[in-house]
């Protein structure tokens, strides 16, 4: 099977889910190529060692890899997202122009406007697409406070149901986020519900040496420390972790660190400072993925935390997986599928979001339980990994309907998604 993997986001940026996609089905005997932007995301700032130009080709990890124009940006202005968001859309199709043959396409969302570039990209080959949505749009951009409505929400409610009804298969990573995307008219025989996955390797429990080591390197010697790992943006409403952390003060017990990078970090770190927190909370920057699993292997305690919206029903945060995997207890303040997740394994605390008094109190109360029942959470969250959510498991449920869309024949040039099917009616499902 050829598949061309469509993502604008690809490593190194932290986005891992693209990459590994495509290193499993290329470690499977498919021929992969994988079509993307210039490296920026989430800084909105190019990475060192790499020019803007049309097109550029490498290979990465034996895969070629295509980078194709973007405008970097990724503050919170909205012109600079929608130039980001549409010179991307404009130059992928362009740049596939020189992407080898293909079978199926696989889409990585977001942003909404890479499946514009998807539904061009397939009518121009004639193969299908199979389209995976991780946020619903535009929902995430009024609830994380990019947009407001107005008349370019509404273009883009449009322009998400054109793009549903022109994939040829769709994947959520919620119940709810397939209740919601068959509430916008999409058949549910053609969405699928695929968790996440992380590479369980990568974040096996770590030794006691490697904890040592990283605890000394960052000032955390008799703390207990609390770790956020990723983007620091505004849906995921960290102003209450900021002020947990000003009501956890002065002890010097207690330590809340947030590790990566995003639009709402300096803010964050100037109400730190204003509340005079900073002795309970420490902002590191970006970490690459293999990394930040000595992170969590050197934290006490590892946190979700997404501001209290309906975006809660539809999302399960990657990070959740990854802690799973790292066998660690997990303080996850939030509601919806990942709340249930973390209960069902038995690997923490739940806590209501947006809630710095709660907060304070879960961490409180995670550090005054006994190491023993500390480390039973973490192995129960590890072993429900294993069982549920282990890397080849979820690849194998994905080569399956990357295989069957691939039986799809698609008319060349056709603005309605009318498809004839090889083998499958389009109501079967998978």
């Amino acid at each position: 099977m050829r598949v061309l993997v469509l993502s604008q986001y690809y490593d190194p940026e932290p986005v891992p889910k693209p990459g590994e996609l495509a290193k499993a089905l290329a470690d499977r005997g498919h021929a992969v190529t994988v079509l993307t932007g210039f490296p920026n995301y989430p800084s909105g700032k190019l990475y060192a060692g790499f020019r803007l130009g049309a097109i550029k080709q490498e290979q990465l990890g034996g895969i070629q890899v295509i980078r194709a124009f973007e405008f970097p940006y990724h503050g919170k202005r909205v012109l600079g997202r929608v130039l980001n968001y549409l010179s991307f859309m404009i130059s992928a199709p362009l740049a596939s122009l020189v992407v080898p043959p293909c079978d199926v396409i696989y889409v990585w969302h977001p942003p909404l406007t890479i499946g514009v570039a998807a539904w061009l990209i397939a009518r121009l080959r004639g193969v299908p697409f199979v389209y995976d949505v991780q946020d619903i749009w535009p929902e995430i951009a009024l609830l994380s406070g990019l947009l407001t409505r107005g008349w370019l929400v509404t273009l883009m409610a449009k322009l998400e149901r054109f793009v549903y009804r022109r994939a040829d298969y769709l994947l959520v990573v919620t119940a709810d986020a397939r209740a919601n995307l068959i509430s916008k008219g999409v058949s549910p025989a053609l969405i699928s519900v695929v968790p996440h996955w992380v590479d369980e390797s990568m974040f096996k429990p770590g030794n006691e040496d490697l904890r040592s080591r990283m605890r000394k390197q960052y000032g955390w010697e008799h703390r207990f420390v609390v770790l956020f790992a990723g983007n620091i943006g505004m849906v995921q409403g960290l102003d209450s972790v900021v002020m947990a952390a000003h009501q956890l003060r002065n002890g010097k017990k207690i330590l809340i660190v947030l590790v990566g990078e995003g639009t709402d970090k300096a803010r964050l770190q100037g109400l730190a400072e204003k509340l005079d927190a900073q002795d309970a909370i420490q902002f590191l920057e970006h970490q690459p993925i293999e990394k930040i699993a000595d992170f969590m292997a050197a934290a006490d305690a590892l946190l979700v935390h997404l501001k209290k919206t309906e975006l809660s029903r539809y999302v399960i945060p990657t990070k959740t997986i990854a802690y799973l995997a790292a066998g660690k207890p997990i303080l996850m303040a939030m509601d919806g599928a990942a709340a249930t997740l973390v209960s069902a394994a038995g690997a923490g605390l739940v806590i209501p979001s947006e809630d710095p008094v709660a907060l304070a109190r879960a961490i409180e109360t995670l550090w005054s339980m006994p190491r023993d029942a500390l480390l039973t959470m973490g192995r129960h969250g590890r072993d429900y990994f294993e069982a549920h959510l282990a890397k080849e498991r979820a690849i194998d449920q994905y080569e399956e309907i990357l295989r069957r869309s691939s039986d799809k024949v698609v008319p060349r040039n056709v603005s309605h998604p009318a498809r004839r099917d090889r083998k499958h009616s389009a109501d079967q499902g998978y």
